[in-house]
């Protein structure tokens, strides 16, 4: 089994230092995990060291969907319609955009007597989810005239660099201040908070002030890896090596590699290449597709290529690598954020803790 090695010590750095930077900034930040079934030992560290609340994007399910928050988390994704009744009782909050299943889910706190808060959801240019600007006062008196009420108006939300790529800036961050202070001047209804994500955000807090109504961040990227989406960017004060992907190699074979006279797609429908030809030394590691997104890895020895990809295998050319390797050598990769996304919530895929003790020697 393949496994994400999570050092707890550099988690913990970049942790302590994204709470201290955005109190300054005077942000609560929501920690996104995705995952409803992640360890304890993650959220705690998040939470303990000054993180307001835990953002996921799933409905926990099945038996692994244990209770492992200390209160109930926020629900990121739009509702489905279908599972109201699940998110009422594991969620506090939830996002939200359409009015018909803000209806239904004030409908379902009732029933369930559970009480939950909505974020609307307001769509400032990235193109994704979201109200248009120009509809938000009109859907918050709808939202506030539904009765009875069993659901609490919490405030706003947007989000930013994940569908069109779009970065803060003085015209997008605006919208949000100045539609706060219009819900609560024309409507008379309090906007306690007005929510920003992600770690896109880092950047403009770098060199320009944030206007005075947002007041929470949610950051999930740069926890973890250190990086700032959208510009492609490492922030100067985070770690970058809080995860590893770790394998093994299961084959070392001396191949020669050339082209087959009749050649079709691979397994994933891809064309396959030949770049490095002749006799060469290849190794089959222990993950492919089902583990992680292979294509966001880079391996941490050089030498090292990644040839070709399956379900379950990942081909890597070792013929220019320095080492003398052997069947059941560990080999370490870094992530962008597509591989650790995929790694985090794979079953195949062993969440491991680096302050365990580990004698393995590691390539």
């Amino acid at each position: 089994m393949s496994q994400l090695l999570l050092n707890l010590d550099r988690l913990r750095h970049n942790i302590r230092f994204l709470s201290r930077y955005c109190r300054e900034h005077h942000l609560g930040i929501t920690g996104i995990i995705k995952d409803p079934c992640a360890d304890q030992k993650m959220i705690s560290q998040m939470l303990d060291l000054g993180f307001e609340n835990i953002g996921i994007s799933r409905v926990p399910d099945g038996p692994r969907a244990k209770p492992v928050f200390p209160r109930r988390p926020i629900y990121i994704a739009l509702p489905s319609i279908h599972q109201l009744p699940a998110i009422v009782q594991c969620f506090g909050t939830s996002f939200n955009s359409e009015l018909a299943v803000i209806q239904k889910l004030n409908q379902t706190a009732i029933a369930m007597n559970c009480p939950h808060s909505i974020l609307l959801m307001v769509d400032t240019g990235d193109l994704r989810e979201g109200v248009m600007p120009d509809q938000v006062l009109d859907t918050v008196r709808k939202i506030h005239q539904i009765k009875p009420r069993g659901i609490k108006f919490a405030g706003i939300g947007t989000n930013l660099g994940c569908c069109a790529g779009t970065v803060p800036d003085e015209y997008n961050l605006g919208i949000m201040a100045h539609l706060a202070d219009q819900i609560e001047s024309k409507l008379d209804i309090k906007v306690n908070t007005v929510s920003v994500g992600g770690s896109v955000l880092l950047k403009w807090m770098q060199h320009k002030r944030l206007p005075g109504r947002i007041n929470n961040i949610r950051l999930g990227e740069s926890v973890f890896l250190g990086t700032i989406p959208t510009i492609n960017q490492v922030h100067p004060n985070l770690d970058t090596r809080v995860v590893t992907f770790r394998s093994d190699i299961l084959e070392i074979k001396e191949k020669r590699v050339t082209p087959p006279q009749l050649c079709g797609k691979d397994a994933l429908g891809c064309q396959p290449r030949f770049p490095r030809r002749g006799l060469r030394k290849r190794a089959i590691l222990n993950f492919g597709i089902c583990d992680t997104y292979p294509s966001g890895l880079a391996p941490l020895i050089p030498g090292m290529e990644i040839v070709s990809v399956n379900s379950n295998y990942t081909l890597a050319d070792i013929t220019d690598c320095p080492h003398r390797f052997k069947v059941g050598d560990f080999v370490d990769f870094t992530m962008n954020y597509q591989a650790f996304l995929q790694s985090f919530i794979s079953p195949f895929t062993r969440i491991r803790y680096q302050e365990e003790t580990d004698s393995t020697p590691v390539l």
